[in-house]
């Protein structure tokens, strides 16, 4: 299909854009909701203690204002505004504002993760999409189709994420080539085994258990070599119906990830970003943006329908009653009137 046929049929504001946003923002929900706020702004190494508020981090959630309001209820405002984000509530203002709170959790906090700085740049790459959404919530169908330059600022904006996306998994999966372990095979073993980052419990038992058998330690460490280059692979060459296959494939990813490690934030948040990557550029058999042109193509039949003059009285042709009898065939059709005929 051409761009411009994609294009004339694009429109994002469907519930899979609202899903993603919510996946996306709930990444960020749990990491407010389950730590506590100490615990993102102790000191690190020689670092000061943060928040951190130098340069353009200076409009951070952190940091505006100084000392009027407490670390604390900074943290509880902004998990609020993460809340609202994730109902799907006016996603052309919500969409702003998400894009705010992950920067300033991302910047200003004492050691932001890999989830953090990819969220921050995602949610800032959705504000064209949030901006051309008129809905009041995301979980809606849109009452009217999308002109034609908010199609191609949100097209855009969806091939920006995807470019990002696809450059994460690809360069997590091609720098693992760097390492001795993942090369080996056994990088797996010594990650459930770390005492900080691995798993804990039985679910460590069972992990260390399985990744103690080489050929399953070596299966599942290229295996997710593979699957990452292939994902990202995917979101930039593949069809609409390859990227759902590579979505679901990296939802179970990060479920087994969230599982033995409990990286939930980083999960939720690289789950998101897929799902937003993976947005099918056309609709499947009928969209939002066609509702309108259906419903004004109904109206017309209707009206047609009903200015259509009666039929009653005028001349209506059948066949000659000599015709299905047996008789000989007339070569004349026998023309009554429909009245008369009843």
């Amino acid at each position: 299909m051409s761009l411009l046929a994609t294009l004339s049929r694009f429109d994002h504001r469907r519930p899979w854009f609202g899903v993603a946003r919510t996946v996306l923002a709930s990444g960020q929900i749990v990491l407010l909701a389950f730590t506590d706020p100490r615990a993102l702004l102790v000191p690190v190494g020689d670092q000061p203690a943060a928040p951190y508020c130098d340069g353009v981090k200076a409009i951070s959630a952190y940091c505006i204002g100084g000392d009027v309001l407490a670390p604390s209820t900074r943290h509880v405002i902004m998990l609020i505004v993460l809340v609202v984000v994730a109902s799907g509530f006016l996603p052309r203002a919500t969409g702003i504002v998400h894009a705010w709170v992950t920067f300033s959790i991302a910047g200003s906090i004492a050691l932001p993760d890999g989830g953090e700085l990819a969220a921050k740049v995602v949610t800032l790459l959705l504000i064209p999409m949030c901006l051309t959404d008129d809905r009041w919530w995301h979980w809606t169908r849109p009452r009217s189709s999308l002109s034609p330059s908010a199609r191609g600022v949100a097209y855009a904006a969806l091939w920006a994420v995807r470019l990002q996306v696809a450059g994460i998994y690809l360069h997590s999966g091609v720098g693992k080539f760097a390492s001795a372990d993942w090369l080996s095979g056994t990088a797996e073993y010594y990650v459930l085994r770390d005492n900080m980052f691995g798993a804990a419990g039985w679910v460590r038992d069972v992990g260390v258990a399985v990744m103690s058998v080489p050929s399953l330690a070596f299966a599942v460490a290229w295996g997710s070599i593979v699957l990452e280059i292939t994902v990202g692979v995917i979101i930039l060459c593949g069809t609409d119906r390859l990227r759902r296959v590579a979505l679901a494939a990296v939802i179970v990813f990060h479920v087994g990830i969230i599982v033995t490690i409990g990286l939930w934030t980083f999960a939720l948040v690289m789950i998101g970003s897929v799902a937003v990557a993976c947005l099918p550029a056309t609709p499947r058999g009928s969209g939002p943006h066609l509702i309108p042109a259906v419903r004004a193509a109904l109206r017309r039949r209707l009206k047609s329908d009903r200015g259509a003059p009666a039929r009653s009285g005028t001349p209506e042709t059948v066949p000659d009653a000599d015709e299905g009898a047996g008789g000989i065939h007339s070569p004349h059709r026998a023309v009554v009137p429909e009245q008369g005929r009843r």
